[in-house]
């Protein structure tokens, strides 16, 4: 009697305990479900990436309201709450007053609506309306305004100028100004440029008016001798104005034809007379002038001060002046002369 009581006050107990477990088995399977639906029905998944079959874009002046820039592209996947994109088969137009100033076309392109920062990238190509500018990149930045950024290599061809290649330019609204970092080579009617960062500045037709060279760089100036030859400067700093001086700052040293002058500061005029001072050395031939000051004034005669010397076979000259005549090879002397003949020490056999 007693077991039998007890196995029936455990049937009520075992019946809660079924209940309960069933009931926990089906609320976990429902969280289970709703996380899945969760995942497949992503809100934000489906802000932040959405396919669009035109994707247009522009940028309006502020203080103007005329338009600075717009871009269209055949498609393209907004990421980003909409804001960012990835766009293909990209065309994209500069203007300044209403009038078309750059066309761009490219592959591909990286847009951004709130920063109206654009990158087109792949084969990217830029001319203006006359054709007579011509750019090729591997990519360009748009967003400055009207100014546009080419950027990882280029090359420029300016019709009727010159050609223009390196690794960054930048080029204003009516492409007389262009700033070009790590310039491998401009080349125009009057000289050829190469340096760390240049400065170039033309003239509405096309001509070049003003250079300048930053961090290291060279300029070939060409066919400016008598001769036809070219001649050649290298400095820091080298700034070159058409038909006026050129001024060259810090390592110069300028080569004209069988003459190389070496100096901390170099200026060139245009009827080729040379000025140059801190640290000046001369070298023609087996002659070498050195001082503080050095004036090329006429096609023979070089003058030095400023603790001059002279080394010429086997004497050292030195001098309060000394006059060197590149034609004839003549060192003269000029106050306070003193003369040492250099013994050079032979070879023991």
């Amino acid at each position: 009697m007693i077991k039998k009581t007890n196995l029936t006050k455990l049937v009520p107990l075992a019946i809660i305990i079924g209940v309960i477990i069933l009931f926990a088995i089906s609320f976990i399977r429902g969280n289970i479900l709703v996380k899945k639906s969760e995942k497949e029905i992503n809100s934000k998944k489906q802000v932040y990436e959405a396919q669009a079959a035109k994707y247009n874009l522009k940028e309006i002046d502020s203080k103007t309201g005329q338009l600075r820039w717009k871009l269209t592209a055949k498609e393209g996947t907004t990421e980003e709450n909409l804001q960012a994109a990835l766009i293909k088969d990209v065309n994209a137009e500069v203007y300044k007053n209403n009038a078309v100033i750059f066309i761009l076309n490219a592959p591909f392109a990286k847009a951004n609506a709130s920063t109206k920062e654009i990158y087109l990238f792949g084969e990217v190509t830029a001319k203006n309306e006359d054709g007579d500018f011509s750019l090729n990149s591997s990519q360009v930045a748009l967003g400055m305004g009207t100014s546009i950024e080419a950027q990882k290599g280029f090359n420029l061809v300016l019709r009727n100028s010159g050609t223009v290649s390196g690794d960054n330019a930048l080029i204003n609204d009516d492409q007389t100004k262009i700033i070009v970092r790590k310039l491998k080579e401009a080349s125009f009617k009057d000289i050829i440029l190469s340096g760390e960062e240049v400065s170039i500045e033309k003239e509405k037709n096309g001509e070049l008016k003003k250079a300048t060279v930053s961090m290291g760089g060279k300029i070939i100036l060409k066919n400016n001798l008598k001769s036809g030859k070219s001649s050649s400067l290298q400095a820091g700093t080298i700034k070159w104005e058409k038909d006026g001086d050129i001024e060259a700052t810090s390592d110069v040293t300028y080569t004209s034809e069988d003459k190389t002058f070496k100096a901390g500061y170099l200026l060139l005029k245009p009827d080729k007379k040379i000025y140059a001072k801190n640290n000046v050395l001369i070298i023609h031939g087996e002659t070498q002038c050195y001082g503080n000051n050095l004036s090329f004034e006429n096609e023979s005669i070089i003058v030095i001060t400023g603790k001059p010397k002279a080394l010429q076979g086997d004497r050292e000259i030195t001098a309060d002046k000394i006059v060197y005549n590149v034609t004839t090879d003549k060192v003269e002397a000029l106050g306070n002369v003193r003369t040492v003949v250099l013994h050079k020490q032979q070879d023991k056999i």
